[in-house]
C-alpha cells in the first residue's frame, strides 16, 4: 500500500519527528507515571531529603514527594496548554476569518479590536484578574482561560492575511458565480486550505499556554498553591532557595520539562509549516 505523498512528507520531516517524539514521551510520562508511582503530591513526610530509592527526586521544604509532584505537574501543564489552545484558536479563527472574507468596515472594526488587544499588556491584566479572584478559584482552568483570552490576536491577523490572499483565487470566483454565500465559501473552500496552518497554530498556542502558566505562577507566588504544575514547582524551588542551596531536584526536572515541551511543540508547528508551505520547501 502506497503512503500518501503529504503523509510521507510529514513522516520524513526531521523537525516534526523530533518534536512529536519528545512531546509524546512527556505526555506518556504524565499519563502513565502517576499510575506506576501512585503517591500523593501533597502528602507530607521528611523534609529536604535528597534523591534516594524511596524518593527518586527527594522531598521539598514541606516534606512533599518531588517526583510525585513532577508526574502530576506534567498532567496539569498539558491541561493548561490544551485549554489555552482551545480558547485562543477559535477566537482568532473566527475574528480573522470574518475580517478576511467580509473586508470593509467589518474588517476595520475587527482589526481595530485586534490591535487594542495587541496593545494591552496582557501579562499585567492576567495577573491583576487572577489576583482579585478568591484563592479557591485560582485553579489551572482559570489560568488557562486568562492566557487563552489574550493569546489570539497574532493568529487572527495571520488568518485574515491568508484569507485575503486566497479569496482572490479563481476557484473563489467560481464559487461566487455558483451562488455560494460567504459562510459556505469559508468552510468549504478557504478553511480546508488553512488546515495544516491551523494545526501548527494549535501547537504554538499549547506551547504558549505552558510557558505562560509558568510565568504567571512565579508572578502570583503564594496566591496559586491549590494545584501542582511545572510552573508552581519552579515557584516552590524559588521559595525554598533551591538555586542557592544546590537542591537541583527541585528546579531542574520542571525547568527542563517546560523547555522540552515548548521546544517540541514549536518543532511540530515548524515541521508542519515546512511540509505544507511550498515556498519553505523550495518548491
Amino acid at each position: 500500500m502506497k503512503i500518501p505523498l503529504m503523509l510521507y512528507a510529514v513522516l520524513t520531516n526531521k523537525r516534526f519527528l523530533i518534536g512529536i517524539t519528545v512531546f509524546m514521551a512527556i505526555v506518556l510520562l504524565g499519563l502513565i507515571g502517576p499510575l506506576v508511582y501512585p503517591r500523593s503530591p501533597f502528602e507530607r513526610g521528611p523534609q529536604n531529603l535528597p534523591p534516594s530509592l524511596e524518593y527518586p527526586l527527594g522531598t521539598d521544604g514541606l516534606g512533599r514527594d518531588v517526583f510525585a509532584q513532577f508526574l502530576y505537574a506534567i498532567r496539569t501543564s498539558l491541561f493548561i496548554g490544551l485549554v489555552t489552545a482551545l480558547i485562543a484558536l477559535p477566537i482568532g479563527l473566527v475574528i480573522g476569518a470574518v475580517a478576511g472574507i467580509k473586508g470593509g468596515l467589518i474588517d476595520d472594526a475587527l482589526m481595530s479590536l485586534t490591535n487594542i488587544f495587541l496593545a494591552i499588556p496582557n501579562w499585567l491584566v492576567a495577573v491583576l484578574i487572577a489576583s482579585y479572584l478568591p484563592p479557591e478559584q485560582r485553579g489551572p482552568h482559570i489560568i488557562a482561560t486568562l492566557i487563552g483570552l489574550f493569546s489570539w490576536p497574532w493568529f487572527a491577523r495571520a488568518i485574515r492575511a491568508q484569507l485575503m490572499s486566497l479569496k482572490e483565487r479563481e476557484f473563489i470566483y467560481l464559487s461566487r458565480m455558483a451562488g455560494w454565500g460567504d459562510l459556505k465559501i469559508v468552510f468549504v473552500d478557504l478553511l480546508p486550505n488553512l488546515g495544516p496552518y491551523i494545526v501548527s497554530a494549535f501547537a504554538a498556542f499549547m506551547a504558549g499556554g505552558i510557558a505562560g502558566e509558568a510565568g504567571l505562577a512565579l508572578l502570583l507566588s503564594t496566591q496559586m498553591v491549590k494545584y501542582v504544575s511545572l510552573g508552581m514547582m519552579l515557584y516552590w524551588a524559588s521559595y525554598f532557595v533551591a538555586y542557592v542551596t544546590g537542591a537541583w531536584w527541585l528546579f531542574l526536572p520542571p525547568g527542563i520539562t517546560i523547555v522540552a515541551l515548548t521546544t517540541s511543540l514549536t518543532l511540530v508547528a515548524l515541521g508542519l509549516e515546512d511540509v505544507f508551505n511550498p515556498r519553505l520547501r523550495g518548491i
